[in-house]
């Protein structure tokens, strides 16, 4: 059962309860590419070590596939040129794009484009094009990204920190739901809303929105408030020290996008090729883009970009345990979602485009198996965004470059 319960300016939370769920996509970006030899993992499909980079990722290696061998056509072998191809393939639109266009007609939201600091300092680009190759900017603000998913609700007139809540708005409806709902899923309704006002909440924390710059007071064009004293650059939601905090409230935001069956297609980008982020948490003294420029495997600013690695797989660890936690008909989120981690570049030192890091996870609503590790032997990565869209139902041979042949990539689909 999915039933629609209004949440004001339109929008609608369908909670999907129990039955068959929909599918999802996500597209996870993060910059700089990799050190293909400390990235990809060793061994065989089922037996299979994780190397330096992809370490965090063993208590969820059965939630994903590791996918090496697949490489970019060429042409511009440079982070712009990277960016600009991974999902387009070259060609005029993106592949998160497209599938909103086939699926996005069922939602609220034909698509959700989320970044974290994506837009600070961005000459290189975005992942994410419209068709014509126009492209898209994510929304860095998680206020107003929240804001542009369930819509708002001042509960304090112009007072320092008025309540943010959609919920409080549709406590009637969702009573009167709940009230014809067995104990099953009222648990599962009750988990849902639960995630829904724990986001909420920390949005509204006032040391949370002073510290970002983004409280719902006095919201003005940019969707942030000016505190005193600050000259507006950059942005407090794109400054490095909030760079963790925003990270996370998107990721949970995506979360209950997904959750609530807002959306079906999603995309994440962290920062941008050539990232200028001081990571200093993580323990790396350079910042992004210079760590990739790592010279040999052996050195000090591998060191650091390992670091840096670690520390985004970190964060796709976190993103697949909230989608497991969530129940999603008669599964989990994650066993309906199907998730594409990627970059730019294949060798970040190199700025090549071969060996690209593509980690594929979650279930695709049993389309995609997983706890696997398998290797192309150099094949054109366009026939796994073929494959990808193959997963979401959407059933095509070719998505923009075809030189190495049409279809998708085998032994990665069920079906």
């Amino acid at each position: 059962m999915a039933t629609l319960v209004p949440l004001g300016m339109g929008v609608r939370l369908r909670p999907v309860l129990a039955g068959t769920a929909p599918k999802r996509v996500v597209f996870f970006y993060i910059p700089d590419g990799c050190i293909p030899t400390l990235w990809h993992p060793s061994g065989s499909e089922f037996d299979f070590t994780l190397s330096q980079m992809t370490e965090p990722l063993a208590a969820v290696k059965d939630h994903c596939v590791f996918v090496s061998g697949l490489n970019m056509y060429e042409g511009g072998a440079t982070h712009e040129g990277g960016i600009a191809k991974v999902l387009t393939g070259n060609g005029p639109t993106s592949l998160d794009v497209f599938l909103s266009e086939q699926l996005g007609s069922l939602t609220s939201l034909s698509s959700l484009l989320l970044g974290v600091a994506s837009s600070h300092e961005n000459g290189s680009g975005y992942f994410s094009y419209l068709p014509g190759r126009i492209p898209r900017t994510p929304q860095d603000n998680p206020v107003a990204a929240f804001e542009s998913v369930f819509g708002s609700h001042g509960g304090g007139g112009g007072g320092p920190n008025p309540q943010l809540s959609v919920l409080d708005s549709a406590l009637a409806d969702l009573n009167s739901l709940r009230s014809r709902l067995g104990s099953i899923e009222r648990a599962k309704l009750d988990l849902h809303l639960s995630a829904l006002r724990e986001v909420e909440t920390r949005l509204n924390d006032p040391t949370n929105a002073d510290a970002l710059g983004c409280s719902t007071s006095e919201f003005n064009q940019e969707g942030f408030t000016v505190p005193e004293g600050y000259h507006g650059y950059p942005r407090l939601y794109n400054r490095e020290e909030h760079f963790e905090l925003v990270g996370k409230l998107q990721m949970d935001l995506a979360a209950l996008a997904l959750s609530c069956d807002m959306t079906r297609v999603l995309g994440l980008q962290w920062s941008h090729p050539v990232s200028p982020t001081r990571m200093a948490w993580t323990g790396s003294s350079q910042r992004h883009h210079d760590a990739s420029h790592y010279g040999h495997a052996g050195s000090a600013t591998a060191a650091n970009f390992i670091l840096l690695q670690r520390w985004y797989m970190d964060q796709l660890r976190y993103f697949i345990d909230q989608l497991s936690s969530r129940p999603d008909g008669d599964g989990t989120l994650l066993d309906n979602t199907l998730i594409l981690v990627f970059s730019e570049l294949g060798d970040g030192n190199l700025h090549n485009h071969k060996n690209m890091p593509f980690i594929l996870a979650g279930g695709a609503g049993g389309t995609l198996s997983t706890g696997r590790y398998l290797h192309y032997g150099g094949d054109a990565h366009t026939k796994l965004l073929v494959s990808i869209a193959n997963a979401m139902d959407v059933n095509i041979s070719t998505f923009g470059y075809s030189g190495h042949g049409t279809g998708g990539l085998n032994n990665l689909l069920t079906n």
